[in-house]
Order: structure tokens, then sequence, then C-alpha cells
């Protein structure tokens, strides 16, 4: 059962299809794990489609049909990476329901060809098969025990624990666990010691270390 959850307007901004493609992504996981938050999208829907109901309908153009039409069309954000999964014990929390990230991963979490960033910290880019401009997304593995440099954000950033879990300053977070953070905080997310962390992040602004690992904050601007 999750303790930290997407709050009501990114809930009902979901449920509506308002939200990016990158944002619905790391609300679609928690609704993996979820299952209060599952029933309060459906209930969302339910109202959402009651109120349809009782609005009276506005005159129309001829082409305003078919205006509505291509407004519903999706949008191409690149073909999804064919994917070739078994279940491992890092997917067990997400058999159950479908596993939005199915569609980007080539091969099952504990497979991924992961890029060393540090010695204990490594990245799984998703950002150029998820292909929504201002956005970043990625897969982190923070190993046991390690910690992340304190950093804040100059945007915001939804992260989604799908294997193990970590501490920061405000709290301690575990599989399912969804977390956002802006300018408002300054965190150094550290793995619990028990097993690696794996966590699926979205940011629309490049994060920001404080201290001296400020000097590799020109490092961090995205192309």
């Amino acid at each position: 059962m999750s303790a930290y959850h997407p709050d009501d307007m990114t809930l009902m901004n979901y449920a509506a299809g308002s939200c990016s493609i990158p944002e619905s992504l790391a609300v679609a996981m928690h609704l993996c794990f979820c299952h209060d938050c599952r029933q309060h999208v459906k209930n969302l829907n339910h109202l959402g489609g009651a109120l349809l109901e009782t609005i009276k309908p506005a005159s129309t153009d001829d082409d305003a049909f078919e205006t509505l039409m291509s407004s519903l069309e999706p949008h191409d954000h690149s073909a999804p990476v064919k994917v070739k999964m078994e279940p491992t014990p890092n997917d067990r929390a997400i058999q159950h329901f479908t596993n939005p990230l199915l569609r980007y991963l080539p091969t099952s979490l504990a497979d991924l060809p992961w890029q060393r960033q540090t010695k204990e910290i490594s990245k799984f880019d998703l950002t150029s098969l998820v292909n929504v401009k201002g956005f970043q997304v990625a897969l982190q593995k923070i190993s046991a025990g390690a910690k992340v440099p304190k950093h804040t954000h100059k945007g915001f950033e939804y992260t989604v624990i799908l294997s193990g879990g970590y501490s920061d300053e405000l709290g301690v977070y575990h599989e399912g666990d969804f977390i956002a953070r802006d300018a408002s905080h300054k965190h150094s997310p550290t793995a619990l010691q028990n097993e690696d962390c794996i966590c699926l992040t979205v940011l629309n602004a490049p994060l920001k270390f404080t201290g001296w690992y400020r000097v590799l904050n020109p490092f961090m601007a995205w192309n």
C-alpha cells in the first residue's frame, strides 16, 4: 500500500487527460501499485461522464466535428519499443495491472543496459523514447545505502519507486510511492540499506546541485 500519492489536482488532470505523456506515465505507474488512487481516478471518470450528460450541446459550424475529431487524434511520440519481458523479482509489484513502462523497455528491469553515472548510481534514459519536448524521463538505480548529492529543482520532479526504497530530509519512501519535488525543496535521496532502489523520474527542467556539487550545474543543462 503506497503512503505517498499524487495530489488531487494531479489526479484530476490525469483523469481529464490534461497531463503530458511523461506526467501521465508517472501517475499511471503509481496507479499500478495504489488501489486507492485507482479508485479515485475511476470515481473522477464517472463524475466527468455524469457532468457531460448534463451539458447542453453547443451549436456547431459545418467543420466543427472534423475539428473535434482531429484534436482527439493521438500525437506521434515515436513508435513504442518492442518488448521482450519476462517477470523478474523487480517486477513483482506490478504484475497484476497493465504496466505502462512495457512499451518503452527493451527488456526487464533487471536486464536493462544501465548507464553508470557514478560508482553507485546508474540511469536508463527514456527521454528519446517518450519523445516529448521539455521533459526528461529516466529510470534511476541507486545502490543500497548510496546517496544522491543534495540538490533542488528548476522545475518539478515526479518520482515513482518501482523497487526498493529511499529516504530524504522529508520522509521514507517505498515501492509504489509517488514523490513530487520542486524549487521549494532541497533533498539528498539515500537508498535504503536492504536493496537497490529503482525509480522512474520525470522532470520538466534540470535539477540543480547545492553545496560543492554545484560546480556540476553547468553540465546539467539540457540540449
